[in-house]
């Protein structure tokens, strides 16, 4: 009997003797849910710490808040759960521990249930030049436009469920702007037949058929902005407010037509600029629009730029014009990464598939020197993939500056309450 075999007749077994429990509600969260619902076996719904700003309902599931799991740890039968959250799976389960949950007996860690998790970029070109973004200072290389046929695409899902059974959800984008692939319908519609759940990104600038792609039914679409009004057009370059407001408008009323628990979330990146009254604007147009509201520290997210600066290279001009707008300085972002270094690389349990099915070492680097494993994902096994990533000489320039930890790094900061106020 197969792991994964295994795995799913015990949680079919603790479906049927206790009350079963998704902690996280997410993207993660709900992939496991489809796995799981695919396969018969029942569920109570989520828990998720952010349960009063979530709808009643995800998926059809209801969602509590992690108080509802923890204060009946002593009851029997005592719920079973299933962490499904990746950057916060350990604080999770110190969570559940401290309540008197017992590790595979009561509950089952993420990385045990979906030891990889994968991103298919299926398109390999934008339409904007971000100043944060790679995109902003290279001239497209080798390998770097292009778009994932459908037939490809097939293959690659095919292999991926055949490698990775409880693989519920997969993100179609990582470079590209997926809304620009004339098929991204088609491709969420496949990954539906195969019970995956598809989450897309958007900078909302592209004029297409936005009906014809959430009537596919994405689950998730995550849309970008810096600003309002003429502040958003400075970080996210070439893009034009006008368009990208109107497409807000009509994706919010799309999807409350076709697709009412499709989650929206709106990524929003703070910079000096995106600050003060048009944060507060953008605040209130998400509780107008029923979009979910993320701010974030804005950061350099190509990791080829920050190393390069770690190791003494002058950034280019994009990336110096964008780390003159963050609120949180770069030098203060890779101190609290360094200080992290002795924690595992949670980018390494992710497989990035370009669009041309080559397999990149690592999602966060953009240039392919030094960061293609594999010419064709098809070609070669999953453990094949993972033995030569995880042996990558780029892993370990990237350790010693404590960089694959960048990124959560970033995500865990607070948010300086006086720089956001500001105007």
């Amino acid at each position: 009997m197969t792991d994964s075999t295994h795995i799913l007749e015990h949680l079919r077994c603790a479906a049927a003797n206790r009350p079963l429990w998704i902690w996280g509600a997410g993207n993660q969260g709900r992939g496991i849910a489809s796995v799981l619902q695919e396969r018969g076996i029942p569920l109570d719904g989520f828990v998720d710490q952010a349960a009063e700003r979530l709808a009643t309902q995800v998926i059809g599931l209801p969602v509590v808040a992690p108080t509802a799991v923890l204060a009946v740890a002593a009851m029997q039968p005592r719920p079973f759960v299933i962490v499904a959250s990746w950057f916060f799976e350990q604080e999770i389960i110190e969570q559940l521990q401290a309540a008197g949950y017992v590790d595979s007996v009561d509950f089952i860690g993420y990385s045990r249930l979906k030891p990889v998790d994968y991103s298919v970029d299926i398109v390999g070109v934008c339409n904007l030049k971000c100043l944060a973004c790679p995109r902003a200072s290279r001239a497209p290389g080798p390998g770097k436009q292009g778009l994932m046929s459908l037939d490809t695409f097939r293959a690659v899902l095919d292999k991926i469920l055949a490698e990775s059974p409880f693989v519920g959800n997969l993100q179609l984008y990582q470079w590209g702007e997926p809304v620009l692939h004339p098929q991204l319908p088609e491709i969420i519609t496949y990954a539906r037949e195969r019970g995956v759940l598809c989450a897309i990104s958007s900078n909302l600038n592209a004029d297409v058929d936005y009906a014809r792609i959430i009537a596919a039914r994405p689950e998730w679409l995550r849309i970008s902005a810096s600003g309002w009004g003429t502040a958003y057009e400075i970080a996210h370059t070439r893009g034009r407010w006008s368009q990208f407001l109107a497409n807000l408008h009509e994706v919010a009323s799309l999807r409350r037509a076709l697709y009412p628990s499709m989650k929206i979330e709106l990524y929003y990146h703070l910079y000096r600029h995106s600050v003060g009254e048009g944060l507060e604007q953008f605040r209130a147009l998400c509780e107008e629009l029923d979009l979910e509201w993320r701010p974030i520290p804005a950061y350099l997210i190509s990791l080829d730029d920050v190393l390069g600066y770690c190791e003494g290279r002058p950034l280019p001009e994009p990336a110096r014009q964008a780390v003159e707008q963050l609120i949180v300085n770069l030098d203060d972002g890779l101190a609290a990464a360094y200080q992290q270094r002795q924690l595992a690389c949670d980018v390494l349990r992710c497989v990035n598939i370009n669009w041309d099915a080559s397999v990149s070492q690592c999602m966060l680097y953009y240039d392919r020197a030094d960061n293609c494993v594999a010419a064709n994902y098809l070609d070669i096994s999953l453990e094949q993939i993972q033995t030569q990533r995880h042996r990558a000489a780029l892993c370990q320039r990237c350790a010693g500056f404590g960089l694959h930890r960048y990124c959560a790094a970033y995500a865990q900061m607070a948010i300086p309450t006086d720089r956001v106020k500001a105007s």
